[in-house]
């Protein structure tokens, strides 16, 4: 083999500092197992682990189980997600190919995971680019850690969050879809600690160590396994669980509905209670800020305080266009208007 054909071995293995040796130095380098090679051989046996050549082969083996970006999902643990969405992208596949947030955190890995490493020189920090597979639950992960200390294994997950999501990473806990997500990968790949870090705002690092919970990841493991079996295997999609998610679920399904009216076969009793006493609670709340603001119009203040809330006088300011005139102006004024469409449920 090349020189050059030894370095690119040795760079797809994770080595370092072979770009300087000549070919006999780097034969001999590649002789030695590397990281990867080592932790291979502690590795479970009913942990299975699946090789994926680039990025189309990963998102198929993401079909294959429950990964650790689903798991607060299908708990109900998650902003962002639902079980639903899950099932969905499991069921009938997913387009999504990213967005700035997932970009910038992908190109940002490295640079924080360098930044973890450089601050725990007692740790050996190495990727580990399989995927890992118990029962319907997979994990991948962004780093393993080994500890030479203790002779154990671990791992590390990098994360970024913009400057207004980072009050989530102040104190000493961490959001708790991202707690899930590590202790899935505890759960799955069978290590005892694991490290997750994030910058915040982009120059604010955090860290954070957390421990196995046995019981913890026997039910995440055994909650995985169930809700494959229930939802995925069957294609029975799982039911409403009151999210945000879910509702931008169904919006998104609006799009897909004929036009016709059906009759609902369901007890609204509880709906119109429900919303009779939203509705007067609502009014005792207007009339406790309208008797507020009345104090400020006889002091003739515009900010109040009282205990923990404030009140202020807000003036907005929007600017609009004026079509009939611009119509009465230009002939072909309607071609510099952009018309959007947006479908929503009203119930009424």
């Amino acid at each position: 083999m090349t020189i050059k054909g030894l370095k690119e071995l040795a760079k797809s293995k994770g080595l370092k500092g072979y770009s300087k040796l000549n070919k006999l130095e780097l034969e001999e380098l590649l002789k030695e197992p590397t990281e990867a090679e080592k932790f291979e051989e502690t590795i479970q046996e009913e942990v299975e682990l699946i090789i994926y050549k680039d990025q189309d082969n990963w998102l198929e083996t993401r079909k294959l189980g429950i990964g650790g970006s689903d798991v607060a999902a299908i708990l109900g643990e998650s902003k962002y997600k639902c079980a639903v969405d899950i099932w969905n992208s499991k069921v009938n596949g997913t387009s999504f190919e990213g967005n700035r947030f997932t970009h910038w955190g992908h190109m940002l890995e490295e640079v924080v995971a360098k930044e973890f490493s450089n601050k725990h020189n007692d740790f050996i920090v190495f990727e580990f680019n399989k995927t890992f597979k118990r029962g319907k639950s997979l994990a991948n992960v962004d780093r393993i850690l080994y500890d030479p200390l203790k002779n154990e294994h671990g791992v590390l997950e990098v994360k970024t969050a913009n400057f207004f999501s980072g009050k989530e990473w102040n104190g000493e806990t961490i959001p708790q879809e991202y707690y899930c997500q590590v202790q899935h990968y505890l759960a799955v790949t069978g290590l005892k600690f694991a490290y997750i870090c994030c910058l915040v705002g982009g120059n604010d690092y955090k860290e954070f160590y957390l421990e196995r919970n046995n019981d913890e990841c026997n039910y995440l493991l055994e909650y995985c396994d169930w809700f494959w079996k229930t939802y995925i295997d069957t294609k029975l999609q799982p039911p409403p669980d009151g999210s945000a998610a879910y509702s931008e679920y169904q919006k998104q399904m609006a799009e897909k509905l004929e036009d016709k009216e059906i009759e609902l076969n369901f007890d609204t009793v509880e709906f119109d209670k429900l919303k009779a006493e939203i509705e007067e609670r609502n009014q005792k709340i207007e009339l406790i800020k309208q008797t507020w603001i009345d104090e400020m119009i006889k002091t003739g203040a515009k900010k109040a305080k009282l205990g923990n809330h404030k009140i202020t006088t807000v003036t907005q300011k929007r600017e609009s266009i004026d079509k009939k005139k611009l119509k009465a102006e230009i002939k072909d004024a309607d071609r510099f208007f952009k018309v959007t469409e947006s479908k929503f449920y009203k119930v009424s």
